[in-house]
């Protein structure tokens, strides 16, 4: 949260020549400070210093950069040591036993979190970053140095104040009968409508293509058997199993044998307590790592209520050995319950006897990739969702529609560049960050 210090190794992990520790947060020139052993201006500069390893001195510098012209709006420390995991995790030990609470390991993403809450950029820019990093190609990673520049967000302006045009005229005209003084003609207002639909089509049409598969978070209820199918496809006891409710309080990251990975995360309660949705919390701030979800589900159990922004790859129903089968009023309910799972592939599995989980097993063998991050997916997501919006004005014959379409539109498009302040989508553009950024 702010106004705490954060720190991170921003560098690749393991050894190396040179690896980087950066700080941000009123007490980062003093964590900077105790692992130097030595004073540093509050001035944009580099600082020579030493490390402590086991009595020894081993060279090091500081980048200072004090806010609010930094990175994250918030005063910057850069320390560069020598490349050993080791000493680095020694060196953190030491900070944070010399600033105690204060100070804290960063959050996936947590510095562009506090760059875009300090203006420092905005969520379009904090995507042109994720892209610039995980670029595939040089065109990728240019488009990705064009968001961070703003180029994304002045698109996504031209594109708002088209609609808002729109939307005024429109609105001015619904007080007016045909004939009447002050009536607004349907040319006047479909004129910027069209023009920012065209303009909506074209930007969607520029964004990187969507990754299928990747990384996948289990949602569902509490008990559905989320632990165990993990444990079961992973063919091994990677997480704790109990029949008590609310076991799984952390999100734990499970490795498959094929090289993906899966996300084991606490199951949605009816009565979730405090600490029940502190764990949730969690879940939907790191379970934005994820590319997609996979819904499990205990057929036998009333389904809850179920929302993510996170594409469905697939519906797995458990405890096939408990279940002969799954009926229709089962499948209703999970489609009222988790109306974005209703087109997803189904499995039926029993993770005690193994039925079923070859044939899941090699589904998630085709579709979930360790790592993949899909750079663009909530500008996506938005923009589609914005364009869809403007594409429904402009085919609405009531004046009244067309206005509650242009304004669903615009929602959309206050997603793309943090105006309309959505936690959950916050937290998905900031969960695939890796550490450090």
């Amino acid at each position: 949260m702010l106004g705490d210090t954060i720190f991170a190794t921003a560098s690749a992990p393991g050894s190396s020549i040179r690896a980087v520790l950066r700080l941000s947060g009123p007490m980062a020139f003093a964590a900077a400070e105790a692992a130097l052993g030595r004073s540093l201006p509050r001035a944009r500069c580099s600082c020579d210093g030493q490390v402590a390893v086991a009595g020894f001195g081993a060279e090091a510098f500081a980048l200072c950069m004090p806010g609010p012209h930094s990175y994250t709006g918030e005063d910057c420390v850069e320390l560069h040591l020598p490349g050993s995991p080791a000493l680095v995790a020694d060196v953190c030990s030491q900070m944070t036993a010399a600033i105690g609470a204060g100070l804290r390991s960063a959050l996936p993403g947590e510095f562009t979190a506090r760059a875009c809450q300090n203006g420092r950029m905005d969520l379009a820019q904090a995507e042109g970053v994720l892209m610039l990093v995980h670029g595939a190609d040089v065109r990728e990673a240019a488009r990705g140095a064009a968001w961070l520049a703003g180029g994304l967000s002045a698109a996504v302006a031209r594109i708002r104040g088209l609609a808002q045009d729109a939307l005024a005229l429109v609105e001015a005209g619904l007080d007016f009968e045909t004939g009447e003084t002050g009536e607004v003609e349907e040319a006047a207002w479909r004129s910027p409508l069209e023009a920012a639909l065209r303009e909506a089509d074209a930007l969607v049409a520029e964004l990187p293509q969507a990754v299928a598969g990747g990384e996948a978070l289990l949602l569902g209820a509490s008990n559905a058997g989320k632990s165990s199918l993990c444990n079961a496809l992973a063919g091994r006891a990677a997480t704790i199993v109990d029949a008590s409710r609310g076991t799984t309080r952390d999100v734990v990251r499970v490795e498959l044998p094929s090289g993906g990975a899966l996300w084991d995360a606490p199951g949605d309660l009816r009565d979730a307590g405090e600490v029940d949705q502190a764990a949730l919390r969690l879940r939907d701030r790191v379970g934005g790592r994820a590319a997609c979800a996979i819904v499990v589900v205990d057929p036998a159990a009333d389904p809850l209520a179920l929302a993510t922004n996170l594409p469905c790859l697939a519906v797995v129903w458990t405890k096939r050995d408990l279940v002969a089968e799954v009926r229709s009023e089962a499948r209703e309910g999970l489609r009222r319950a988790a109306p974005f799972a209703a087109s997803a592939p189904e499995f039926f599995v029993s993770s005690a006897t193994g039925d079923g989980i070859a044939e899941l097993a090699a589904f998630l063998q085709r579709h979930v990739r360790a790592g993949t991050a899909d750079a663009g997916e909530p500008v996506r997501h938005s923009l589609v969702r914005a364009a869809d919006g403007l594409r429904r004005a402009a085919a609405a014959a009531e004046p009244e529609l067309v206005s509650q379409d242009v304004q669903e539109a615009l929602r959309r498009l206050q997603e793309v560049d943090g105006a309309h302040g959505v936690d959950d989508l916050l937290d998905r553009i900031y969960g695939r960050f890796c550490l450090g950024k």
